[in-house]
């Protein structure tokens, strides 16, 4: 039975469990993406059968096995154990980089949803300037500084290692669109993290697929910046079972 991941139809926090998913699954994974009619599908009929399983289900989860796990911390933690890429070793240092890369994940969404002081399109290019400048540029510093290398634990990615690279490669991403300095210019490391990630064959994949190139950073139905062209259009709940098994091993 495949592994089931369910989130958004967007990156943001499914981007790193899917991510995963590509460079280390060797079994097949169906991927749930929850789009402009989630109100039926995710609300009115999946949500209510999985909270039967689990009381605390949400966006994103997983299901393996008999099991249904959710909240995006411990989905990457499972995924970075069931994949084979977590190290014991770096249990802790791994635990403190995905709980900082929260952090500045919840400020960035302070600044692209309407549901902070940030109310308007025309408001994000000066917000999202702000927030480089200041809540991006502390918390890359002290990743910077935690970060051992060529990834945040040593020499092989741990599950905190993907959603590090997904708001890098995020913020990278909405610095240029603004054209305001990238909060990025001191931290080589964490540069150097997100150039050896995307040199993995299975990440190439992964950043060749509709998951990557195609879905909005953020919920299109409020967000202020999809990264997506202008026509962008935020549609329905799509299924795909993705396959892995001509891809090789990760290492």
């Amino acid at each position: 039975m495949a592994i089931v991941v369910g989130y958004h139809k967007i990156r943001g926090l499914g981007a790193p469990c899917r991510m995963m998913c590509f460079y280390a699954s060797k079994e097949p994974v169906e991927f749930v993406n929850y789009g402009a009619d989630m109100k039926e599908e995710w609300f009115g009929k999946d949500k209510p059968v999985l909270k039967e399983k689990n009381a605390c289900i949400n966006l994103p989860y997983i299901i393996d096995g008999d099991q249904v796990i959710t909240q995006s911390n411990t989905c990457l933690l499972h995924l970075g154990r069931r994949l084979g890429l977590d190290d014991e070793a770096c249990f802790v240092a791994n635990h403190t980089v995905i709980d900082q890369i929260m952090d500045l994940r919840n400020d960035l969404m302070r600044v692209v949803y309407p549901f902070g002081s940030v109310k308007t399109k025309a408001e994000f290019p000066a917000a999202a300037t702000a927030h480089m400048a200041g809540s991006a540029t502390g918390n890359f510093a002290k990743l910077e500084g935690f970060c051992v290398g060529p990834f945040m634990c040593g020499d092989a990615p741990q599950s905190g290692d993907f959603h590090v690279w997904e708001m890098v490669d995020q913020h990278l991403q909405i610095s240029e669109a603004v054209g305001c300095p990238s909060p990025l210019a001191n931290c080589p490391k964490l540069l150097a993290m997100h150039a050896a990630m995307k040199e993995f064959p299975r990440v190439k994949v992964y950043l060749a697929h509709a998951f990557y190139k195609d879905f909005a950073h953020n919920n299109g139905l409020y967000t202020h910046f999809t990264g997506q062209p202008e026509d962008f259009v935020y549609d329905a709940t799509t299924k795909e079972t993705v396959t892995f098994d001509d891809l090789g091993d990760f290492v």
